[in-house]
């Protein structure tokens, strides 16, 4: 700047000087009319002139070499941060709308920024607010993995405690079933009222095999067989009971063991029939409940089981809640 107003000075001094020779020449050409004054007049005023060009040259260099000095020390040294506030400017992070793959940092004036933010532009560089984007969403990726995967469990508990309630309560029901049969087994209230009880008792064999139908799935059979121990407690003409004291049903590769039992015959003159009742335990220590029932071909004659009789299973024969029952065999005497 300063270098600047000398020129300026320095300027008006040369044309003063120009005026001054002019002045001079004039009067000396007023004094000497001859050529001779005129001609030496017109020399100095060249020399003046060229006197003028050189400081006005000199002068032009002094300012050239001060801007570039100012424009070499910026080139030299970045603007921080600081340097942009100072001069109202800042840095953003530019997406083009439409295609944010071309997305780059650019510098614009601060008031600019509210227009530029309205359209998705984010403030501070790209490659810092990439960097803080991929922070964030790996962050937000893993939160929603982690609250998800913890959602997944507490359902899966919720649903094992669930279920283990259920078996527990089946459980325990079955187990109610179950001590509530003991008890009256103990007791002789699951045979029934004996109250005129067989003065003579007998032993009796049942056997037998045929077929065993899945109830859920009728494409499903397999063999079955079997063999019982039993009792009389009470003989009638038309109604006897009898206790089962032992036996077994094989069902394919199951085993199903006899804990005890409890049978009765029925009569209608033209034939006989006998339902079996079975508390039994299979394979897996699961107790199962199994209805036989027989359909003699002809009614017993003499001793009943002397000699054998012979029976079909009837339809309605089953293991509780598993198979359906199909088959043949024999009831006879026991030694």
């Amino acid at each position: 700047m300063n270098i600047k107003i000398s020129f300026f000075f320095l300027s008006i001094l040369v044309l003063g000087l120009i005026g001054n020779s002019v002045i001079t020449t004039d009067s000396a050409f007023a004094d000497k009319p001859d050529l001779e004054a005129a001609k030496e007049a017109r020399e100095d005023a060249k020399e003046a002139k060229k006197d003028a060009k050189e400081v006005a040259k000199e002068a032009r260099e002094n300012i050239e070499e001060f801007d570039e000095g100012i424009v070499s020390t910026s080139s030299e040294s970045p603007t921080t941060p600081s340097d942009i506030e100072t001069s109202g400017k800042a840095t953003i992070c530019h997406i083009p709308p439409g295609n944010p793959t071309n997305a780059h940092t650019i510098t614009i004036g601060r008031p600019a920024v509210t227009a530029h933010l309205a359209h998705g532009d984010v403030e501070g560089s790209c490659e810092m607010t990439y960097l803080d984007s991929v922070e964030e969403n790996d962050s937000n990726k893993e939160s929603r993995l982690s609250e998800k995967s913890s959602q997944k469990e507490s359902k899966a508990l919720e649903r094992a405690l669930r279920l283990i309630e259920q078996l527990e309560q089946k459980m325990s029901n079955l187990e109610e079933r179950l001590q509530n049969i003991l008890d009256k087994y103990e007791s002789g209230e699951y045979y029934g009222n004996i109250s005129t009880a067989d003065a003579v008792t007998n032993s009796y064999v049942i056997s037998f095999n045929g077929m065993a139908t899945s109830i859920y799935d009728d494409t499903v059979t397999t063999e079955m067989s079997g063999e019982l121990f039993m009792e009389n407690q009470v003989t009638a003409s038309d109604t006897s009971k009898f206790k089962i004291l032992s036996g077994e049903v094989i069902i394919g590769n199951n085993l199903y063991d006899v804990a005890f039992g409890k049978a009765r015959t029925s009569s209608s003159g033209q034939e006989d029939s006998m339902v079996i009742v079975l508390q039994t335990i299979d394979s897996d220590d699961n107790d199962n409940t199994i209805k036989i029932s027989l359909g003699f071909n002809s009614p017993p004659e003499g001793e009943f089981g002397s000699p054998s009789e012979e029976f079909e299973i009837l339809d309605n024969s089953k293991v509780s809640g598993q198979w359906v029952l199909d088959g043949t065999g024999q009831l006879s005497l026991g030694s």
